[in-house]
């Protein structure tokens, strides 16, 4: 991730806990930017793309990456 850039893309693969097989249901960013608090994605309220087979994928604000370390987290 470049800092303080926009239209750049985090991606994640999720299964299902139960059966092992890809997620498949809506999925929710949070974004942690330099060990501060948790907060939910400022784009679409959050809610991740999915791109088929578990993978959802979210395009961050320019403001959350404008940070030395940032962390992207997929529930």
């Amino acid at each position: 991730m470049n800092r303080n850039q926009a239209n750049q893309v985090v991606s994640q693969g999720l299964t299902n806990a139960s059966t092992g097989a890809p997620f498949a249901g809506t999925v929710t960013v949070y974004v942690t930017g330099d060990t501060g608090a948790q907060a939910i994605g400022s784009v679409g309220g959050g809610v991740c793309e999915s791109k088929g087979n578990g993978d959802y994928a979210y395009r961050p604000s320019r403001a959350e990456t404008n940070y030395a370390v940032v962390a992207f987290t997929f529930t």
